[in-house]
């Protein structure tokens, strides 16, 4: 098979053991439909990995091991590919490369074993699981601008489930649907263990995350507050101006109403109509600007993580394997 640079030194790097370029495929690969150039190709890139790879070129070796890979995919060379991925920083696709190369190379030494091993441990020592239930199951979920797979959970609920293999860190989570309000959070993601981030999106005619949406009824009650805020008002000022001209005509000698009892009594109930209107006036223009202009009151109003965009707690589990 193609050859394997089969060793990993302790905490991180790697000692160059032996490499096999020219030794032909094992019979677990059909190398029947690849023409010759194309496997010498291959090889040819293989060898220069091993190089990189021996001078501790990580870059460069993971570049000439994908190049391998591209051209011809024999299990073998993901060890070496596997290797230098986790040395560029990448250790969820160097799980991928080890995980495959252990399943699917029964030509392997026991060395080249015992070394891919030994950087699978390593490369999940940097890697947690992100769970992300959304709701509404139909939600997308996007990690990292990368789409995550949702899958619906057996019990058939609301939610659907979206996993991803993430290094350990920060890392940003986009959830959308159609006819909801978009989210997008922040979420550490710890090593070695499961990080479950539930996510409800709001319906986008209801209300929405800075907490300006409410409902018909809502909306209705507080326009028609704002209508009689606005005729109390009114009134409160025709009432009040009654009241002051017949408090001239009571004060006036000249007028036929000087004095006149009937004339106070009136003047009197007009003004207590007046301050009965106006208060009124300000208690529904109040409740208008309460029903209309905030969300007090609605289901979720208070929900300052939701509004904000913040996390909810996450919910740390043991390492699933």
């Amino acid at each position: 098979m193609l050859g394997v640079l089969a060793a990993l030194a302790a905490l991180g790097s790697v000692a160059p053991a032996h490499a096999r370029p020219d030794d032909t495929p094992g019979p677990s690969t059909d190398v029947s439909s690849i023409d010759p150039a194309t496997r010498e190709r291959s090889r040819a890139a293989f060898r220069r990995g091993v190089t990189q790879l021996r001078a501790q070129d990580w870059a460069g070796a993971r570049a000439s091991f994908e190049e391998a890979w591209s051209l011809v995919q024999h299990p073998s060379i993901l060890l070496n590919l596997g290797i230098a991925r986790l040395r560029t920083d990448d250790p969820v696709l160097a799980e991928q490369d080890l995980v495959r190369f252990l399943s699917e190379d029964p030509g392997a030494a026991p060395e080249e074993l015992a070394s891919a091993r030994e950087a699978l441990a390593e490369a999940r020592s940097k890697i947690g699981t992100l769970r992300v239930v959304a709701t509404p199951a139909s939600a997308r979920v996007v990690v990292d601008g990368q789409p995550v797979p949702v899958r619906a959970p057996v019990d058939a609920g609301h939610a659907g489930i979206a996993e991803a293999r993430l290094k350990a860190g920060r890392h940003d989570v986009k959830v959308d649907a159609a006819g909801f309000v978009t989210e997008v959070r922040s979420v550490d993601v710890a090593a070695r263990s499961d990080t479950e981030l539930p996510i409800t999106l709001a319906a986008s005619g209801g209300r929405s995350k800075a907490g300006g949406g409410r409902s018909a009824a809502r909306t209705t009650v507080g326009w028609s507050l704002a209508g009689t805020s606005g005729v109390a008002v009114v009134a409160s000022g025709i009432m009040a101006l009654r009241a002051i001209s017949l408090s001239s005509d009571y004060r006036d000698r000249s007028s036929p109403s000087f004095r006149d009892k009937d004339v106070r009594d009136e003047g009197i109930a007009f003004r207590t109509g007046a301050d009965i209107a106006l208060v009124t006036a300000l208690l529904a223009g109040a409740g208008a600007i309460v029903l209309l202009l905030t969300d007090i009151g609605e289901p979720g109003g208070t929900d300052v993580a939701r509004a904000s965009g913040r996390p909810s707690p996450m919910q740390p589990a043991l390492l699933r394997w």
